[in-house]
């Protein structure tokens, strides 16, 4: 498995502006801090997984992609959710948390599966 540093990068600026974007959007809230920082990790790891992650076997790499990209639009759905619904911070950290993990477990398992 190799990284792009450069597409990374890209990924993670990508991810910023997507969490400032859910920062602007609550702005009067208690936890913004919580919604832009969580927005953009999720957003980030993502990401990276779409762009900037390669394998040595073709097939590999397009399952991590196709992971990353339905993880990306769970956590953009998610966010979103918990954006206008307003709905307090714990279910917001244990959702993320448990579709995070998630994520990061199934990635595992198709690196580890490949080599």
């Amino acid at each position: 498995m190799k990284f792009n540093v450069f597409l990374s990068v890209i990924a993670v600026l990508i991810a910023g502006l997507i969490g400032y974007g859910f920062y602007a959007i609550n702005s009067g809230e208690g936890f913004v801090w919580l919604i832009t920082f969580g927005s953009g990790i999720c957003m980030a790891l993502s990401l990276i997984g779409i762009l900037a992650v390669s394998t040595k076997g073709r097939a590999g790499g397009i399952n991590i992609q196709a992971l990353s990209s339905i993880f990306f639009v769970v956590f953009l759905i998610s966010n979103l959710v918990f954006t206008f619904t307003k709905i307090k911070l714990a279910p917001y950290i244990i959702i993320n948390g448990i579709l995070l993990l998630i994520y990061a477990v199934s990635t595992y398992e198709i690196i580890k599966s490949r080599q």
